[in-house]
């Protein structure tokens, strides 16, 4: 049985620490790529189609292949040695893509980047079930959450600094020692807290990796229904965010410093809004209401994309007011699996949103850019919306929410 923690033990906030840097391993591996497509198309004599598949849809695919499995197995290791498994992985995805001399080469470096990646969202949801209480989880799920737009943001502000001062390569070593550097670190801090009894809640969950403890939390409906939720904002995000720069610079004509400035609004938004919506949510008792509201609000702010013109005045405010309705959701969904399938199973089911982020990033970026040739690039921009239909939908099912 997992012994609630209440405030007393400080500790819980080291292991914060330590799973929130280590959580940022795969996430700057994924976005250390972007940035270099152009000089890789010359390096490894491949056309940018070449390139992006090797770099993104590899990585993308590791992520689906190992978000569940990893998900059903990980109790078995335990919350700490799941961690070390899963920045290990990066470590060495990022170091094969860092000595990359082929296109093949760098295809297996990012996929087993991807896998690590797929599975970065369960031993972090154990090991705060483990150290926080149910009072907390919100707020330590909201910080957590962060680790996927800080990241984003890290690359796109020193990754053009360390280019033009270390050379093109500094970004990928940058990633990689940041990943060996995390994992030492949470190999280090990573514990498990006391039992009432003396011993251990990671020793005690592991009675949970049995089939039937696993059937229960991978067939739950209500963590399907949420995972379809985090399906539909992660497709709004990626799918604009994909196609956004590209429409700033090539069609509303702004500089390349406006446009960058425009792609960053909508990441630094999350990146407070997601801790205090998680305080807010343990303060309200409720994770399923800020989900609904980022869906709703969301699919309001849809429509107006296409009204906006190439205004960067309005592109500014549309792009401010979107990152705080993105950043509703993450720490209210981060911090279901434990509301719903219970702290035991809570690591596990955070398979499922692993999964959803997986498909997101393949899907949405393919079909909004395969939609500007039909109903223009702000429809494009706009359809990345529709999804969220079903979000509500999905997320008004949810049973055992409030």
């Amino acid at each position: 049985m997992v012994v609630e923690q209440r405030g007393g033990h400080g500790y819980r906030w080291v292991i914060l620490f330590a799973a929130f840097v280590a959580s940022m391993a795969g996430p700057l591996v994924l976005f250390s790529m972007p940035p270099l497509f152009g000089v890789l198309t010359g390096v490894l004599h491949a056309s940018l189609s070449e390139i992006n598949a090797a770099a993104m849809t590899s990585f993308g695919l590791g992520m689906i292949l190992m978000a569940v499995p990893f998900a059903i197995i990980s109790p078995q290791f335990g919350w700490k040695r799941a961690g070390i498994i899963c920045t290990a992985t990066v470590s060495a995805g990022a170091l094969i893509t860092v000595l990359s001399t082929s296109v093949q080469v760098l295809t297996f470096g990012r996929f087993l980047g991807g896998i690590g990646l797929g599975m970065a969202f369960t031993w972090p949801t154990g090991a705060m079930s483990a150290w926080f209480s149910r009072e907390e989880m919100g707020l330590a799920m909201g910080i957590w959450s962060t680790t996927l737009p800080l990241s984003g943001l890290c690359i796109f502000v020193l990754g053009s600094l360390m280019i033009a001062a270390l050379g093109w390569t500094s970004v990928l070593w940058f990633t990689f020692l940041w990943a060996v550097g995390t994992l030492l670190i949470w190999i280090g801090l990573a514990k498990s807290p006391p039992h009432a009894e003396g011993g251990s809640v990671e020793r005690d969950t592991l009675v949970c990796s049995s089939s039937s403890c696993i059937r229960s939390a991978f067939l739950n409906s209500d963590m399907w229904l949420v995972g379809f939720a985090w399906f539909a904002v992660n497709y709004y995000l990626l799918g604009f965010t994909s196609l956004a720069p590209t429409f700033f610079t090539s069609i509303a004509s702004f500089s390349l410093f406006e446009a960058s400035v425009l792609a960053i609004l909508p990441v630094s938004m999350i990146i407070w809004v997601s801790p205090i919506t998680g305080l807010l949510s343990d303060c309200f008792r409720s994770r399923k209401k800020f989900i609904l509201a980022s869906m709703v609000l969301g699919l309001l702010l849809g429509p107006v994309i296409l009204l906006l013109g190439v205004s960067i005045f309005s592109w500014s405010v549309f792009l401010a007011i979107l990152g705080i309705v993105w950043g509703l959701a993450p720490s209210a969904v981060f911090a279901s699996p434990r509301d719903i399938v219970g702290p035991e199973f809570a690591g596990p089911a955070s398979g499922i949103l692993i999964l959803m982020v997986g498909f997101a990033s393949l899907l949405a970026p393919f079909i909004t850019g395969s939609l500007v040739t039909y109903i223009g690039w702000q429809g494009a921009l706009a359809s990345t919306a529709i999804p969220s239909i079903g979000g509500c939908a999905a997320i008004l099912m949810v049973r055992t929410l409030s």
